[in-house]
């Protein structure tokens, strides 16, 4: 552990004499990602932000990822998973092997600006109350319309249900540095201090709503996550479970049950759990029109079982 520090030391003092504010980890998460991670790869190493390391982690790819990465980007620390324990977990795994006190993560299907990193720690350092602010959400566009948004960060309603701010609409409208709920963990940046007081990840998820459980947690707790703008990341959306695919169905109900047992409230919960039921009703509906009724009405039931048939409501 001390080493470990030393280690962190060493690295800030030199982040510092290169004229960065503070060294930066950028994990990825891949499985079978081979086709982007040329794309992805290639963009971080053009970054003007030069205190920075790079962890992909392998999630069990049966593909040519790992050979490629070593081949091509031998700078890039490769962390290999035995089984593909999803993007929750990959994370976590990544963020145990990082040396940096921030994170950024990042999907494979992405492309960052050559100012992407230096964009984005802005707010840790230029905002009124910097020391309070625990994340940061980029402007995530489509890449094949960059012109779009994909995510100007999170929002979670009182109904559980996470949404991409801005997704849709037109990147002009998205200009202002402002304060938001979450980041979208496809492309985000998180203080590590913060990470080790609330909790990183949660394992159990997988995939799906571990960064609105996240950013929950951290507002809970009192930190908050800026929209930084003018650092811009383009996103091929749906790449990795497709955009309707019957496991997202699944995992989509299942972890938004336990987002909101675990964050929630007992007064809360129960005082919008009405409108909740109602409003899990009409989702329900809207997946069955899709062939997808089976997963979705799964994914709830094992939602309301909780991990392993028990889980408690949050305080």
């Amino acid at each position: 552990m001390r080493n470990l520090r030393d280690d962190v030391r060493g690295l800030r003092k030199a982040a510092m004499a290169d004229g960065s504010p503070f060294f930066i980890s950028v994990v990825i998460v891949n499985y079978n990602g081979a086709q982007f991670l040329e794309r992805c790869l290639a963009s971080l190493a053009a970054q003007t932000y030069t205190a920075y390391e790079i962890i992909l982690v392998d999630n069990a790819s049966t593909d040519s990822s790992r050979e490629f990465v070593t081949a091509h980007f031998p700078q890039v620390k490769l962390v290999r998973s035995e089984t593909n324990v999803g993007f929750a977990a990959g994370n976590n795994l990544g963020i145990r092997h990082a040396r940096g006190e921030f994170i950024a993560t990042l999907n494979t299907d992405t492309r960052v600006e050559p100012d992407y990193l230096e964009k984005l720690c802005a707010p840790m350092t230029a905002a009124q109350d910097a020391a309070a602010v625990g994340a940061c959400a980029p402007l995530m566009l489509e890449m094949e319309r960059p012109e779009m948004v994909d995510a100007a960060g999170i929002r979670v309603d009182r109904f559980g249900f996470a949404w991409n701010l801005g997704a849709g609409e037109r990147a002009n409208k998205f200009a202002t540095t402002r304060e938001v709920y979450g980041a979208c963990a496809g492309a985000a940046l998180y203080r590590r201090a913060m990470l080790d007081q609330i909790g990183w990840f949660d394992d159990a998820y997988f995939g799906f709503y571990e960064d609105a459980d996240l950013a929950w947690r951290a507002r809970r707790a009192g930190w908050k996550t800026v929209f930084a703008p003018r650092a811009r990341v383009y996103h091929v959306h749906g790449a990795s479970f497709g955009k309707i695919s019957p496991r997202k169905t699944y995992l989509l109900a299942r972890n938004r049950w336990w987002t909101m047992r675990k964050n929630y409230s007992l007064p809360s919960f129960v005082f919008h759990l009405p409108l909740i039921l109602i409003l899990d009703f009409v989702s329900l509906l809207q997946a069955a029109r899709r062939g997808h009724f089976r997963e979705a009405w799964r994914g709830r039931v094992d939602g309301w079982r909780g991990r392993n048939s028990k889980l408690e409501i949050g305080n």
